[in-house]
């Protein structure tokens, strides 16, 4: 990205499995962690930055499917960033389902440089719990939103 003519570095995308690099069981009614990186994410300067992270991810329903799937990325401290609702219409029994949808954090200048964040990216499965596969996959990048 360039900036009245001075180009910037960028930071290189994280990529990350899911916990453990396994199935990740989706418990109904609780905020169940699928993706976080292993270590801070930084910044590559002071500035107001934004997480964008890209979720592709695989989600085997059970015998009954939930009758609400939401994911959510937050902070390390449990804040909530983004939160992205899954169409019901898609929540349908034994289904194994793909998807891929973005969350994007709150700009900030102060969250994300110097000393960074984890970020956390949860499911909420609601009456019913649902399997995030192994193989899902999360991008975790930063765009720059100004001074």
């Amino acid at each position: 990205m360039s900036d009245w003519g001075v180009q910037r570095e960028q930071q290189n995308a994280t990529i990350v499995a899911t916990v453990g690099a396994a199935d990740v069981t989706l418990t109904a009614g609780s905020d169940i962690t699928g993706f976080t990186p292993a270590a801070a994410l930084i910044a590559p300067f002071v500035g107001r930055w934004a997480y964008l992270v890209q979720i592709f991810a695989v989600i085997v329903m059970g015998a009954t499917a939930p009758t609400a799937l939401v994911a959510k990325l937050k902070t390390a401290g449990a804040v909530v960033l983004d939160t992205l609702t899954i169409p019901v219409s898609t929540l349908v029994a034994s289904a194994i389902d793909t998807y891929g949808f973005p969350l994007v954090g709150t700009a900030s200048g102060s969250l994300y440089y110097p000393t960074g964040d984890t970020p956390i990216v949860t499911f909420n499965a609601t009456t019913t719990a649902a399997t995030l596969k192994a193989g899902s996959r999360a991008v975790f990048s930063f765009t720059y939103v100004g001074d």
